[in-house]
């Protein structure tokens, strides 16, 4: 029996494997690399998943933020009072997040912003986990113009293998395929990135990354409800939902006068606008607080709505990364790779 911290298999492989083709395989612990906001992220939407890759699994998980600067969560959330009680986060969850941020790893801060040198590399983990927020100042987060194209960059090495292996397969990567996830509003920035107009593949030239994708968020039922009691504090407006669609380029100004007329847009609308088809791809899940995710069944991602949902989702996340792992263990034994870790066949 395997003890709390001890890491937990991500996949299992033949005794009989050779040495050659042992030497292809990825190293036992998983890395998950956390993209953070600067400010303003639900801490319970961090904790959860966290607590449950690190202890329950005994996976490795780094953080980053754009800048590389630490991270911090909406103090509202976190800070003594009734309005804590009500809407934040519970006693054990503040716990874990002292806990969490005096980790090395949260202290060793990454960023996927800036120049290339020293900017983390999304492919290098075998996720990329996005938290989301309701506080105003979580739209930085969601706009993030390098969080966008580390996502453009990430998502086709999230595609699923989903066929037979055969004697004759197609050319495969020479690693796991990827997971990405996201939890209630940090579905946002996968809505807002998009491919380039003169993406090689025309049928996603231009469109987001989210369009033929399956996905649930923040459904407006649950927004509607902490909007309404956080009205209760005169906070209404912090946790109103806006329209955070892109509007203008990256580091435009944008006139006072033009903010305040900003319609509100809830998340479940800005995500099922930017789909291909909402009322098959957008997953609403039941009335209620029952828990609910939901794993795109073309690529490996994972989606969830909200805090109840962050231990259900670090368990898909850890589905996903053992399903991910086990298919090219079985590609390995099947000789789909080199030694060189690349595919044997065209």
């Amino acid at each position: 029996m395997l003890s709390k911290h001890q890491p937990q298999p991500s996949f299992e492989t033949p005794s009989s494997l050779s040495l050659s083709a042992a030497s292809l395989l990825p190293p036992p612990v998983p890395r998950i690399l956390f993209a953070l906001s600067l400010q303003g992220h639900d801490p319970t939407e961090v904790v959860n998943v966290w607590s449950h890759l690190t202890k329950e699994e005994g996976w490795h998980v780094e953080f980053a933020t754009e800048t590389g600067e630490s991270s911090k969560a909406d103090a509202k959330l976190l800070d003594k009072g009734l309005f804590r009680t009500v809407l934040g986060a519970k006693n054990a969850v503040v716990e874990g997040w002292y806990e969490m941020a005096g980790s090395r790893e949260f202290t060793n801060m990454r960023r996927f912003g800036g120049q290339e040198q020293g900017r983390v590399n999304f492919t290098d983990y075998d996720a990329v986990y996005l938290p989301g927020g309701q506080d105003n100042t979580m739209m930085s987060y969601f706009l993030s113009q390098p969080l966008h194209t580390a996502l453009v960059n990430y998502l086709p090495n999230c595609a699923r293998h989903t066929s037979p292996i055969t004697d004759n397969p197609p050319v495969l990567q020479p690693k796991p395929q990827h997971v990405l996830a996201a939890l209630s509003q940090g579905v946002l920035p996968i809505a807002f990135a998009k491919y380039p107009a003169d993406y090689q593949d025309s049928t996603h030239a231009g469109k987001s990354i989210l369009h033929n994708l399956e996905s649930t968020s923040l459904p407006v039922w649950m927004e509607t409800v902490t909007w309404g009691v956080s009205e209760l504090w005169r906070m209404g407006e912090q946790y109103k939902a806006r329209s955070h669609t892109p509007t203008a380029k990256h580091g435009e100004k944008k006139e006072a006068e033009d903010d305040d007329k900003k319609e509100h847009e809830y998340t479940e609308d800005m995500v099922k606008k930017i789909m291909d088809n909402p009322e098959a791809q957008y997953k609403r899940g039941p009335l209620g607080p029952l828990a609910f995710t939901h794993a795109d069944p073309n690529y490996h991602y994972i989606s969830a709505r909200s805090t109840g949902d962050a231990k259900d989702l670090a368990i898909g996340i850890a589905k996903e990364i053992r399903t991910a792992r086990q298919r090219f263990v079985d590609e390995v034994v099947a000789g789909v790779h080199d030694a060189k870790g690349k595919g044997t066949h065209t």
